[in-house]
């Protein structure tokens, strides 16, 4: 595998911002007409096609090894999702939004796609943890610290203040153009069912809150707008499949978000009916743990622990861990009471979808030798303008046809 002299394709150790608004002009010949209003409530995003390796970790002896020896360069080639900022570009021009979201650092450093954490080597890829081998490896437990710290924890609440209020969030990748078993994977792959409940109809325990109900992660998104999608782009004469080759890994963006719009939800409507419950520190703490979905908030852990494995609380908590164990079998009974909130939030079009838009790289890159060469842009234009199309039918015609909203 040759690295090539184009600049596009190199890493750099130079980055103003981890996860950076990229500011896109609209097309001006476009057939989408979406509403002024709806328009601050569409995300795109990618998370896997930066190109930006922290320069710290790169001057520690093990990586410069790997960089030396080219290893390096290859890892980059393989995690990176070649083209997929050049479709959200694309997407957005036509939706007529002014941004997309690019998450800046490379994958090969951490997956922002993954629950936080360090992989074993062979672990599978859609169970992998956010650092990967070759820095799984390479890494000190320091250095792996820092990285979570400094880079998964920074773009995880930068990204939660950008989709907090989302209606449709749509995150671009790319994938390799054969599987395996060398059969070729379709065009476009719309992804929107988490891998543990295709494979056991419910999400693994210890991840998120057994409160989440488990139907729920059989989609990501209403189907309306995910085969709306598919409608739009099957009828250009691009080949589209749902959940193939593969479903949502459950530390997936997607996933994750899903877990958290559905306790907001909840959460606003618990405290409609128990208004008194707002400014009380130990439902505050309750709601804490349940939207802890990267797992990374200490407290929320702690709690989590508490009150699903029976551990010790913190020093001088007992008391008010105890208060929190009284809110939480509160809001558990509020659930269990009011069961048609599931049902309304899993079928109603107005709740908020989050979606997995997967392009093979081989329409959008020349490669040569796993290596991109050359950018073509020809079907990025067509895929996006079809997605973007799809979500302007379904804002305009589907959603006012809604059997019932939130």
């Amino acid at each position: 595998m040759n690295r090539p002299s184009n600049s596009i394709t190199q890493y750099t150790t130079e980055c103003d911002h981890l996860f950076e608004k990229i500011k896109v002009a609209p097309v001006s010949n476009s057939t989408t007409n979406i509403p002024d209003d709806i328009k601050p409530r569409i995300v795109v995003d990618t998370v896997h096609d930066g190109n930006f390796i922290p320069p710290e970790l790169m001057r520690t002896s093990r990586i410069t090894r790997l960089q030396e020896d080219k290893s390096l360069w290859e890892h980059y080639v393989i995690e990176r999702d070649w083209g997929a900022n050049l479709v959200a570009e694309k997407l957005v021009s036509f939706l007529g939004l002014e941004h997309y979201y690019r998450v800046n650092l490379a994958r090969v450093v951490m997956d922002f796609n993954r629950f936080p954490g360090s992989s074993t080597s062979g672990a599978n890829s859609l169970e992998r943890l956010a650092i990967n081998p070759p820095f799984s490896d390479m890494l000190s437990h320091e250095e792996k610290y820092r990285v979570l710290r400094t880079y998964y924890d920074e773009i995880s609440k930068q990204m939660e203040s950008v989709i907090a209020n989302s209606l449709i969030k749509i995150s671009i990748h790319t994938y390799d153009e054969h599987n395996v078993s060398r059969t070729q994977r379709p065009e476009v792959s719309l992804i929107s069912r988490s891998l543990s409940y295709q494979r056991f109809s419910k999400l693994p325990f210890g991840k998120f809150d057994p409160l989440f109900p488990d139907i729920l992660a059989e989609s990501t998104t209403t189907r309306i707008l995910r085969d709306r999608i598919a409608l739009h782009l099957e009828k250009a004469g691009v080949l589209v499949e749902h959940n193939y080759p593969y479903c949502l890994p459950d530390g997936s963006l997607e996933i994750r978000a899903l877990v958290w719009f559905f306790f907001q939800h909840l959460r606003d409507v618990f405290a409609e009916h128990h208004p008194e419950t707002k400014e009380d520190s130990s439902y505050g703490l309750v709601w804490h743990m349940l939207l802890n979905t990267n797992l990374r908030e200490a407290q929320a852990e702690a709690l989590y622990g508490y009150l699903h494995r029976f551990r010790t609380p913190p020093e001088n908590d007992g008391e008010f861990f105890a208060e929190a164990r009284d809110a939480y079998e509160h809001i558990r009974e509020f659930l269990d009471q009011n069961y048609y909130l599931v049902e309304n939030f899993r079928t109603s079009p107005e709740r908020p979808s989050a979606i997995s838009v997967e392009v093979r790289k081989d329409l959008i890159w020349e490669i040569e030798d796993l290596t991109p060469v050359r950018m073509i842009e020809e079907r990025a234009t067509l895929i996006a303008e079809k997605i973007a199309e799809a979500v302007s039918t379904y804002l305009r015609e589907d959603l006012k046809d809604s059997a019932h909203s939130l």
